[in-house]
């Protein structure tokens, strides 16, 4: 349903295909998953969105996807659903399957954040799921107590894989860089960027030589970068929008501001320090003040338990606050390492490398399981049909 979860589930797929050429994988996503070769009814990814006056507006297309997407699948009865993230569609998805005759049997890889809020829908999950994958340690303990019966595996978080792929050593750098990561929705873009857009011009003003670099998921992301960097013009700042080797690149930077969210984790597993920003509809804000049960905002924070990371959330999102904070990480080194420091400790609770492997192995699992309760319900069809024979 998302850039984040259409790389993981492309991930899967390619795992799963190399274990098994033969199988066939269906469904909805984003441009990686098809390249990984999953069968695509049409890419879902494309139409992510945030908050909950987001998803008001958008209802009705939402509720026409739903309903393609589950005619197809009982139209497929496949061996197992995966549904990856993307809660708000994908439990809801989830609960209408359970109640065919008979349910498939779903996995469910990464866990919604349900430690965060709504811990009810636990109970839930524990009864209509096959098995949960998740990718942070403390879900195993959290869901052992709120739903005991629920399989949970931690299978790792898949960044320590392209961390291994991409993250050579670090570049030493004669003129300090700051990543500007706006998030990857186009409408966190169009909230963010702008913003990260005026914090660089006033960056540059009182920091010499000071770089900028932003990074595209894709096509569509940098037009609408590059697009909106038109719209706000920024002269003396030096800034390339690059594509691809996301970690490489961020290895290279000094810090980063970024908005909450996978690349939080991205910036964790590069060591660097970094501000994290995030803005909605204030409608959405309060909601979520009222209902999130956390502290914090950022992956990192929570997983180190503590404010590891500075966090400036809606109004406190402003490009002068921004920048006090971003010049005193450049200007006091020892700081900044201490910081680095705290979040490489929280990039090594994300597991080591072969996330995609551990979750194979248990949709396998799960499919074995499948197929091994529809052929005994057959044979006990068949016993109980047996005309007796004649005396």
């Amino acid at each position: 349903g998302e850039v984040s979860g259409d790389r993981l589930a492309a991930d899967l797929v390619r795992e799963l295909k190399k274990r098994n050429p033969d199988l066939q994988a269906h469904g909805v996503g984003g441009p990686m998953l098809r390249a990984a070769g999953q069968e695509q009814s049409f890419d879902l990814a494309r139409h992510a969105v945030v908050g909950l006056t987001d998803v008001l507006k958008n209802l009705p297309k939402f509720l026409g996807f739903f309903r393609q997407v589950k005619a197809e699948i009982l139209k497929l009865k496949p061996d197992v659903v995966i549904l990856v993230d993307y809660p708000g569609f994908n439990l809801r998805l989830a609960k209408a399957l359970h109640r065919e005759t008979p349910p498939p049997a779903m996995v469910y890889y990464v866990s919604p954040q349900v430690w965060a809020w709504k811990a009810g829908r636990a109970r839930m999950m524990e009864r209509i799921l096959e098995r949960l994958l998740v990718i942070f340690p403390f879900e195993v303990e959290w869901f052992s107590r709120h739903a005991p019966k629920l399989k949970v595996k931690w299978v790792g978080h898949p960044l320590a894989d392209r961390w291994i792929e991409q993250g050579s050593g670090a570049v030493s750098e004669e003129s300090p860089c700051i990543a500007l990561l706006p998030g990857s929705r186009p409408k966190e873009i169009a909230r963010h960027w702008p913003l990260l857009l005026e914090t660089a011009a006033k960056i540059a003003q009182e920091q010499r030589n000071v770089r900028f670099v932003s990074l595209a998921t894709g096509p569509e992301m940098r037009q609408q970068l590059e697009e909106e960097w038109v719209k706000h013009p920024t002269s003396g700042v030096s800034l390339d929008i690059v594509s691809g080797q996301s970690l490489t690149l961020l290895k290279r930077c000094t810090m980063a501001i970024v908005a909450s969210g996978t690349a939080t984790l991205e910036c964790a597993m590069a060591g660097l320090p970094m501000l994290v920003i995030y803005k909605t509809s204030w409608f959405t804000y309060l909601l979520g003040r009222m209902l999130v049960k956390l502290p914090y905002l950022s992956m990192a924070n929570v997983l180190a338990g503590e404010k590891v990371v500075p966090e400036f959330l809606q109004g406190a999102a402003t490009s002068q606050q921004l920048t006090t904070a971003a010049l005193q990480i450049l200007r006091n080194p020892r700081g900044s390492e201490k910081m680095a420091q705290r979040i490489r400790q929280v990039a090594a609770k994300l597991g080591g490398p072969g996330a995609a492997e551990r979750a194979a192995e248990e949709v396998e699992e799960a499919i074995r399981l499948r197929r091994a309760l529809v052929s005994a319900a057959i044979e006990k069809d068949k016993e109980e049909t047996k005309t007796p024979g004649l005396s």
